[in-house]
Parts: structure tokens; C-alpha cells; sequence
């Protein structure tokens, strides 16, 4: 479970530095590529003379652009969205099946974008790399994106299906008859001066006392006695063979 949180936050951090990246070069592109341009050309009249060009910026690098936006947003999401409902308490199952299957699509659309993005620059390049080093750049962070976004997707579905294990909120198993997890509570024992409920309380040995109890136990009023009529019989002969005792050693020196 440590494990598969650790690996979210590395991923999902990378997706969020190299969007921001990614959509740093590609505003720059944007604003060099599009607008007014000056340029000059031969003109067989005037000699090399000026002109003002007005440029669009190409579809693809408008795309990149909103890919970059979507993906700071969809990062920032997945990060705060689990560690917000964790912290809160016990996840419900409605709730992590909606972040679950909105995860799931968040990422696998998020990589059928970047997929997108760099398949279609490449292509306009014909399979080479362009001599521009930021074109370069933008196509490198768009495949390092779609690689990270389509390892998330994988690591969704495992999660939702109890393949891998997690206690956050939207990557915990959607299987039937799957508890939600609970949040740990502590394992500290219970104070040994209290007795769980439903339990009688064990016996206390005697070498246990303490001294005050054997104290009070010592000066308790005696109290009266009961004999039954066999201790009685008892008593009555052990007085007479004590008289007999005394009259044979009163008479053993007389014939």
C-alpha cells in the first residue's frame, strides 16, 4: 500500500512539473509562430523591400496548449482529491466509485491527448527532429506525458479491481463484498486498571493481598461459634481418656 501511494505521488507530481513545462515552451512557440511578421523579399522594382505578414498559429500548437492546461488541472485533482476525503474520515463506496471511474477517465483520455499532440507534430515533420530545439523539447515532454498517463490508467484499474491496495479514496477495490478500509486506530493497549466490557474480573490470589487488607482481616470482632453434636462427642472423649491418663499415673506407684 506504501508502495502504490509513493509511486502515485512521484507520477503524478512529474505530470504536473512537466505540464507546466510543456506549457511555458509551447506559449513561446505560440507567440513566435503567430502574428505579425516583418520579412523581407526581392522585388525586381524596388530591390529587397518589407512586408508585414500576418501568421495563425498552427491547430496542433493550440491544442498542446489546452492538453497543457487540462493535465495541471487533472494532476492537481488526482493529488488533493484522495488525500482531502482520506483525511476526513471513513471513504463511502458511492464516493470512491465516483473519484475511481472519474480517475480512469481522467487518465486514459489525458493520454489519448498527448498521444495525440506528439503523433501529429512528428507527423508534420515528416519522422525527423525539427532544427528548432523548443519544437524538439515540446515533442519530448509530450511522450514522457502520455508514457505517465498511461501508467496511471494501468495502475487504476488494478487498484479499483483489488489487484494492488490502497486506502485512498477513489483507488480503493470495487469488487463486490470488498469492505471499505478503514482508518487505522491506535494499538496501544488498554490501562491495566480497566476491565473490558462483558468480562468478569479474574481472581485475586491470596499472596496478593495487601497489608491493609490482612490488617483488617486481623482485627475483626471474633465471632461466635457453632459446634455441631459430633464435634461435642469428640470433646466429651478427649476429657475422658485425659481423666484416665491422670488416675493411672496417680496410681501406678501403689499395688
Amino acid at each position: 500500500m506504501l508502495a502504490l501511494h509513493i509511486v502515485l505521488y512521484v507520477l503524478l507530481s512529474s505530470c504536473l512539473a512537466f505540464a507546466i513545462v510543456e506549457l511555458g515552451l509551447t506559449a513561446y512557440v505560440a507567440t513566435f509562430w503567430g502574428g505579425d511578421h516583418r520579412e523581407y523579399y526581392w522585388d525586381p522594382y524596388q530591390g529587397y523591400v518589407y512586408k508585414t505578414v500576418h501568421t495563425d498559429t498552427p491547430g496542433i500548437v493550440s491544442f498542446i496548449l489546452f492538453s497543457a492546461v487540462w493535465t495541471i488541472l487533472v494532476s492537481a485533482a488526482a493529488l488533493v482529491l484522495p488525500w482531502f476525503y482520506t483525511r476526513k474520515g471513513v471513504v463511502s463506496r458511492t464516493l470512491n466509485t465516483i473519484l475511481g471511474v472519474g480517475f480512469i477517465i481522467g487518465y486514459f483520455v489525458t493520454s489519448v491527448f498527448w498521444l495525440a499532440c506528439f503523433a501529429d507534430i512528428v507527423s508534420l515533420l515528416g519522422g525527423v527532429t525539427s532544427s528548432s530545439d523548443y519544437l524538439n523539447a515540446i515533442i519530448a515532454f509530450a511522450v514522457l506525458l502520455w508514457l505517465i498517463f498511461l501508467a496511471l490508467f494501468i495502475l487504476s484499474i488494478l487498484a479499483v479491481c483489488g489487484v494492488l491496495f490502497s486506502d485512498w479514496a477513489g483507488y480503493q477495490s470495487m469488487k463486490k463484498g470488498a469492505a471499505p478500509a478503514q482508518p487505522q486506530t491506535s494499538t496501544v493497549p488498554p490501562p491495566d486498571h480497566e476491565e473490558p466490557m462483558g468480562t468478569a474480573p479474574a481472581p485475586v490470589a491470596a499472596s496478593e493481598l495487601s497489608s491493609c487488607d490482612a490488617e483488617a482481616l486481623q482485627n475483626q470482632p471474633p465471632t461466635s461459634q457453632t459446634f455441631s453434636p459430633s464435634s461435642q462427642l469428640g470433646i466429651a472423649s478427649a476429657e475422658l481418656s485425659a481423666d484416665n491418663t491422670v488416675y493411672h499415673e496417680h496410681h501406678a506407684g501403689h499395688p
